[in-house]
């Protein structure tokens, strides 16, 4: 059962940004005002929302502060840090820029490993609003009154893969452990099957089904 939550949104952000974040279902409150880091903040997650065009821009220092810059603000505001992609890679290949796609993908991998900021696609702004929300139930564990057990939210020091692993329904530290050993990349885990996920101890059709789903988004 989800939680409901308080998100905050910069008041720079576009109206049909806020309009997005309070249609969300879980979404009890929004406030909108001038943050000091970050597009969206819930709890302890902070996410700096980028198109595609804005990311190339803000990677060449072409619009405003430089993304680099953005990104180190940010992880340094809040406890958690994203950037989330309102499109999917390919839409970069739409844009008319002299920047190329492997410099695109290149400032992306450089963000990630030096930041250990990730960086993730989401195919439009419903789903980037989801994906946020979604981050901000894992780390706080709101679902529950427990207290978090040692190592359910995974640490920063951890992969990037791995770290998204985690992220999806139903996944724990230990089986995004395993799920990680047998599939190092969101590449090779896009290759398996359902049937080849039901192999690993702990994942059943129905498990296996939603790991497929979460990969395909």
């Amino acid at each position: 059962m989800s939680t409901a939550v308080t998100v905050a949104v910069d008041d720079r952000e576009p109206p049909a940004l806020v309009s997005a974040v309070r249609d969300h279902p879980d979404v009890t409150g929004v406030t909108v005002d001038r943050l000091s880091a970050g597009d969206i903040t819930i709890g302890p997650v902070g996410i700096e929302r980028k198109t595609p065009r804005d990311y190339v821009s803000s990677v060449m220092g072409r619009s405003g502060p430089d993304l680099y810059d953005q990104v180190e603000r940010l992880d340094a505001a809040v406890t958690h840090a994203y950037v989330l992609l309102e499109g999917d890679f390919s839409d970069f290949e739409s844009l008319r820029t002299t920047v190329s796609p492997t410099a695109i993908r290149g400032s992306m991998a450089s963000i990630t490993a030096r930041h250990s900021v990730p960086i993730i696609p989401c195919t439009d702004r419903p789903q980037l609003v989801d994906f946020a929300v979604r981050l901000a139930h894992k780390h706080t564990d709101t679902a529950s009154t427990r207290p978090l057990s040692p190592g359910a939210v995974p640490s920063r020091r951890e992969p990037t893969t791995k770290r998204m692993y985690g992220c999806i329904d139903g996944i724990g530290p230990e089986l995004a452990t395993v799920l990680y050993e047998r599939y190092p990349t969101v590449e090779s885990l896009l290759e398996a099957s359902v049937e080849d996920l039901t192999r690993i101890d702990g994942i059943g059709e129905t498990r296996a089904r939603t790991i497929a789903a979460a990969v395909r988004e």
